[in-house]
């Protein structure tokens, strides 16, 4: 089967193009490597800053709404991971471990995947203990190191903060760069440590985590934290999932677009985190996708 559209990737820009796309009438796949939407929202802990949105619903609930939104709207959707693309001819090809799709149109939203520290520690222990899902893996220790210091950070260290006895949250900058709302009770938390132009530079222990030590890149001074049953979540940044679509334009791997969401290859549009663009949002992320969606349906209009 031939579909009008492909969508990689069932994000919230992913999700929104479906409901816009099957909307116009287009047959319409989502193609997700998870068996849920949601990506990467699916770890956070509770959603802030959306529209219309209840703040500190969970990222996982989210997910679910989301999922309910594909099977209400028509989408077909298919689990399965994109290994290349073909996106040049007319007929665009999106293949994938267990099988090819074509389309008329495709949609690119696969995100991003999160950068992972580069620490001194065991594999069994990193394996075991390290972990970015915080409202999944956080009731299992009573002490928890958090490496990064944007909102997503600050915000997951403000949850683990109420579910473990101490948080020391490790920012490599001179300061939080969260925004207030995160950062301020951040500093006024009897809770959490704030550890500033800091880096964790070795996890010791070959099961469990016994001490953690953090660095000073300013001073070099280290301060060891040895402390019963501990884990470590780490909220770094991400880098974007463009590698498999071949002849897209991009810059330091996040996709080039138009303000139509347009790459540079005729029938292709790239939405959410996987663009250049300077706010990466939710609310920004929904707008690409229904932005994407018009025009796909301009597109095959013509």
């Amino acid at each position: 089967m031939i579909y009008d559209v492909i969508i990689v990737g069932a994000g919230p820009a992913g999700v929104s193009a479906a409901l816009y796309a099957t909307s116009r009438g287009l047959n319409t796949l989502i193609i997700e490597q998870c068996e849920n939407a949601g990506g990467t929202l699916k770890k956070v802990s509770n959603i802030t800053h959306y529209t219309g949105f209840k703040t500190g619903e969970s990222g996982e609930n989210f997910s679910k709404m989301l999922d309910y939104q594909i099977l209400k709207c028509g989408a077909n959707f298919v689990n399965d991971t994109v290994v290349s693309t073909d996106l040049t001819e007319e007929i665009k090809t999106v293949m994938c471990k267990n099988g090819s799709y074509g389309a008329k149109a495709v949609i690119i939203a696969a995100g991003t995947t999160q950068n992972t520290p580069e620490v001194k520690v065991d594999d069994i222990v990193y394996r075991k203990h390290f972990h970015n899902h915080a409202s999944k893996d956080g009731k299992s220790y009573d002490n928890i190191i958090v490496i990064g210091g944007s909102d997503g950070a600050a915000k997951e260290a403000l949850y683990l903060s109420k579910i473990a006895n101490h948080v020391d949250l490790v920012v490599i900058e001179d300061d939080l760069v969260a925004v207030p709302e995160f950062s301020n009770p951040i500093k006024q938390s009897k809770d959490i440590t704030l550890h500033v132009h800091s880096v964790v530079s070795e996890v010791k222990g070959d099961s469990n985590i016994e001490s953690v030590i953090i660095r000073d890149i300013k001073t070099d001074k280290e301060t060891i934290i040895s402390k019963e049953n501990m884990g470590l979540f780490y909220y770094m940044g991400s880098k974007p999932n463009s590698e498999i679509f071949e002849g897209i334009d991009t810059e330091n791997g996040y996709i080039i677009t138009d303000n139509n969401m347009k790459t540079n290859i005729s029938g292709v549009y790239a939405i959410g985190d996987i663009i250049v663009k300077q706010i990466r949002q939710i609310s920004t992320s929904v707008s690409d996708g229904a932005i994407a969606a018009i025009e796909v349906k301009k597109y095959l209009s013509e």
